[in-house]
């Protein structure tokens, strides 16, 4: 019984039951987790990316080519394209009307398509064979043989941008 007694303040002898007396011989634990083996990974985290790390330069020494300062180069002038549109004529759309919107000109063979190319290629000037396009553009049942007669035609006269348009 002398266990369970405490002296109180006042020196007076006062009973301490057994769960107080364990509750004030258990003091409260403050609970650490172990430093120094964490603080060894984060060094060997730190080590490991400095070592494994590229740096990259600095964003102001980006190589760049610049524009020559000498001025645009000449560009070329727009050149109408020659727009020949093909329309189905005769019976069963077997024969061909060629209209050359290009001078409101209509032919009827792929001969005269030839002699009218030429001609504006003279007109044109040397060299504008080459620069100056040619549409085809066949329209309804037109028959292949003829869209074929036009496109060999402007080869025939020399021209270099023969191109098709949607029917």
């Amino acid at each position: 019984m002398a266990d369970q007694q405490k002296q109180d303040t006042t020196g007076a002898l006062r009973y301490v039951s057994e769960r107080k007396k364990r509750e004030e011989e258990a003091a409260p634990v403050v609970m650490q987790p172990p430093l120094t083996p964490m603080i060894d990974v984060v060094f060997q985290l730190l080590i490991f990316f400095l070592l494994a790390c590229q740096f990259r330069q600095a964003e102001g020494q980006i190589p760049a080519n610049l524009p020559d300062i000498s001025g645009p180069a000449q560009a070329t002038p727009f050149v109408d394209p020659i727009k020949i549109t093909l329309r189905p004529t005769g019976p069963n759309n077997t024969g061909v009307l060629i209209e050359v919107k290009h001078a409101n000109v209509t032919l009827t063979s792929s001969a005269e398509l030839y002699a009218y190319l030429v001609k504006m290629s003279k007109i044109y000037g040397e060299g504008s064979t080459e620069k100056v396009p040619v549409v085809i553009k066949p329209l309804g049942d037109v028959l292949w043989e003829h869209v074929v007669n036009a496109f060999n035609q402007a080869i025939r006269a020399k021209y270099k941008q023969i191109g098709f348009a949607p029917s």
